[in-house]
């Protein structure tokens, strides 16, 4: 087994066992939850959008999301993240959707026709950090699907010192998990004003990321 086998092979092991022994002695703070498994279990797809340093603990998070499937990019840390994924159940097509991959586009886009989930980091694979591409909305739009964001983070945690701050949390500590509200995309409006709809999904998803933090400073000023 060459290095980066062993990379791919045992990391993504040890890093989903961490994450759930950790996790075991968290608390888990929900938001929009309710919202987001009435439109999971209905018939109709939506893409969730999450920014990529919670990418990771994500899988944790959706482990029970098995009709959901993760754009992952083909890159080094992408293969880390399919691996992780496939650990918690969740399947994934490997390229970039912001770059126009046809095979990846194609891929999405019959997914999607046919009522299947996506999950998207939009910033990724390199940023700039909290900075949404095309990708997204194009998915989006053509298939009427609406986006829903999400963010996670902990009041303790770990970040790395990486383009994106990628974030785990510490032991004991209380994840918050926000699933935001939709966001719908016309395809005219996109077509005739992308920025501004661009824009709008990108606020959106700042916001649920405002919301997360705001809710870890009020559970730290009630102690």
């Amino acid at each position: 087994m060459t290095r980066n086998n062993w990379r791919y092979t045992v990391l993504p092991y040890l890093v989903k066992t961490l994450i759930c022994l950790i996790t075991m002695t968290c608390r888990v703070r929900w938001y929009g939850r309710e919202e987001y498994l009435e439109r999971y279990n209905s018939d109709g797809a939506f893409i969730l959008s999450m920014w990529h340093n919670c990418s990771t603990i994500a899988g944790w998070a959706l482990r029970d999301s098995k009709d959901v499937t993760v754009i992952v990019s083909e890159s080094r840390d992408g293969e880390y993240v399919a691996r992780m994924a496939k650990l918690f159940g969740i399947k994934s097509i490997r390229g970039s959707s912001s770059s126009g991959s046809p095979r990846v586009i194609r891929e999405t886009i019959g997914l999607l026709r046919n009522g299947h989930s996506i999950a998207i980091t939009p910033d990724g694979p390199r940023g700039p950090r909290y900075k949404l591409q095309n990708g997204l909305l194009w998915f989006s739009a053509s298939q009427k699907a609406p986006i829903i964001p999400l963010h996670i983070e902990s009041s303790r945690q770990w970040k790395l010192n990486n383009w994106d701050g990628h974030r785990f949390p510490k032991p004991f500590s209380t994840i918050h998990v926000s699933l935001g509200q939709a966001i719908y995309i016309d395809r005219d409006e996109l077509e005739h004003n992308f920025e501004q709809q661009r824009l709008i999904v990108e606020q959106h998803m700042m916001a649920n990321v405002a919301k997360v933090k705001n809710a870890i400073v009020q559970d730290a000023q009630k102690k």
